[in-house]
């Protein structure tokens, strides 16, 4: 048997990882001896582990051992191995392929953090520090971060703090109070904004359909939404409402479809694209109402990213899907806290982008998106399934009602 030992830190027990490693080993063909075990004596100290494992063939252990660094294991303490892409876009065959959790690369003797970490990139040296990089976009001789040694990952830890995401990141279901879930998602924007964290918001046209547009602009207005991120039929039926007072063509005020309605959102479309694109629409006074006036008059940063499905599209939407894909990333930096509210589409795009750390919110009326969402490996995620508009009345109450606690 081929024998090679690993070191895990960090809260095995509580989190899951001794587990899952163990599991990890044994399913693959391997098999472990636990060396060396230290406990840790209170709730902020780390516990240790060294163990031995074993293999029948090269292979079997390699696998094992790619399986276990996911999980934070360190076999080694040499440095990492790098080599050149081959052409644009082109990686060595044994790349290694980054997870949204926090990683290090020892270079030089010295463990460096990853920056951009986000899952299924590349790592390469650039502009002096090792970054992921989406496969697409790396260049040709740039250096490649290969699968081996000198390469750490610090898998997310349960809270030790009491919070939201710590009662409700393994249950999604209808069957829950969904004030108190409310209510705690509302004392971790506070918690975000005292941090200096953006609130990301991910939204849907169901969050306009819904009625939750307004909750919506309340909370941009009143600065907890620090970004905004959404595709083109969003901004449309928004604009739409702001100008023809109806949504999918049915009348906001009365719930009844009006006649002609299915052309009210190519009327608006059409109408902003000609006063030249949203933020000139609310200048000249054409809307006067809605989410994306509320965003432009607070100067609140958003991306429109487009798909084949759009109408239009409008003339604020990135139709280049490498380009709208770098306009998230890049309106993401910073961001503490995530709402993804009633859109599978631009949640899951969003949820690829983000390190495991930022803490998100999934919102929708199906189960399967939030479940979708919280199996990304994040203890940082929760899902509640319940009604758009009605999450945004609520959580909208719940931080004006905290207002005076707010820094």
């Amino acid at each position: 048997m081929l024998r090679e030992h690993v070191v895990m830190e960090g809260h095995l027990i509580d989190s899951d990882i001794l587990r899952r490693a163990f599991g990890r080993i044994v399913e693959e063909g391997g098999q472990f001896e636990v060396l060396e075990f230290r406990v840790g004596t209170s709730n902020a100290e780390p516990s240790y582990t060294r163990l031995a494992v074993l293999a029948p063939e090269p292979e079997t252990l390699d696998r094992i051992l790619e399986g276990l660094r996911y999980l934070g294991a360190s076999t080694s303490v040499d440095d990492a191995r790098f080599a050149p892409a081959e052409a644009d876009g082109i990686l060595p065959d044994e790349f290694y392929s980054t997870t949204n959790f926090d990683t290090f690369v020892r270079i030089s003797g010295r463990w460096e953090p990853v920056l951009d970490q986000r899952m299924d990139c590349a790592i390469v040296q650039r502009g002096g520090s090792p970054r992921c990089v989406k496969q697409g976009q790396v260049l040709r001789g740039e250096p490649v971060a290969l699968r081996g040694s000198g390469l750490r990952v610090r898998p997310l830890e349960r809270s030790r703090d009491y919070s939201v995401f710590g009662f409700m990141s393994e249950r999604i279901s209808a069957e829950v109070n969904k004030g108190i879930v409310i209510a705690g998602v509302a004392r971790e924007m506070g918690r975000a904004r005292t941090a200096g964290e953006k609130i990301v918001a991910v939204v849907g046209p169901a969050v306009i359909h819904s009625g939750g547009d307004v909750p919506l602009g309340d909370l941009i207005r009143n600065g907890w939404i620090d970004v905004l991120l959404a595709g083109n039929a969003f901004a449309v039926h928004d604009l739409e409402k702001a100008i023809l007072r109806t949504s999918l063509g049915v009348c906001q005020m009365s719930g009844r479809g009006v006649e002609g309605g299915s052309r009210n959102h190519l009327f608006a479309i059409n109408t902003v694209n000609r006063a030249g694109g949203i933020a000139a629409a609310v200048a000249s006074g054409l809307v006067t109402s809605g989410v994306m006036h509320e965003a432009v008059r607070a100067r609140v940063p958003f991306v429109l990213a487009g798909s084949i499905r759009d109408d239009g599209p409008l003339r604020d939407v990135i139709t280049d899907v490498i380009e709208a894909q770098k306009a998230y990333a890049g309106a993401l930096e910073g961001a503490g806290l995530c709402l993804m509210l009633a859109t599978a589409l631009h949640s899951i795009a969003v949820g690829n982008l983000l390190p495991a750390r930022v803490r998100t919110v999934c919102v929708d009326m199906s189960e399967s998106l939030p479940i979708k969402l919280s199996n990304r490996g994040s203890m940082q995620a929760i899902g509640l399934v319940t009604d758009v508009g009605y999450f945004l009345e609520r959580l909208a109450a719940e931080l004006k009602a905290a207002e005076p606690m707010r820094p």
